[in-house]
C-alpha cells in the first residue's frame, strides 16, 4: 500500500517571500530576480535548450511524432501535429532529499 504525503502548492508570490526571507532583502528586490530567472528559462526552452541545474534537475523539450488519433464525437480519422512538450527530470540528490 502506498502513502502519499499531503502536498500543497507554492505559487510565485509565495516563493518570492520564501527568497526575500533567505537572502534578507525584501520581496520588492526579490521579485525581479525570480522574474529574470523565469524568464531566462522561458527563453532557453523555446530556443531548444537544456537547463542543467545541479542538485536540482533538467529542463529540457522533448518531441511527440505527429499521429493519427480519432475524434471521439464522429470517429473520423484526423492527423494530430507533432509537438514539443516541456519536461523535467530531478537530479538524484532532490529525488533523494524528496523521498527521505
Amino acid at each position: 500500500m502506498a502513502v502519499f504525503a499531503k502536498y500543497t502548492a507554492m505559487n510565485k508570490k509565495q516563493l518570492a517571500q520564501a527568497m526575500a526571507g533567505k537572502l534578507a532583502i525584501t520581496e520588492a528586490q526579490t521579485k525581479p530576480l525570480l522574474d529574470a530567472i523565469l524568464q531566462q528559462l522561458h527563453r532557453a526552452l523555446a530556443e531548444g535548450e537544456k537547463i542543467y541545474l545541479p542538485q536540482f534537475g533538467t529542463f529540457e523539450l522533448r518531441y511527440h511524432l505527429p499521429r493519427t488519433g480519432r475524434n471521439p464525437r464522429t470517429g473520423d480519422v484526423i492527423e494530430i501535429d507533432g509537438y514539443n512538450q516541456p519536461s523535467f527530470k530531478p537530479a538524484p540528490a532532490l529525488k533523494q532529499l524528496i523521498n527521505n
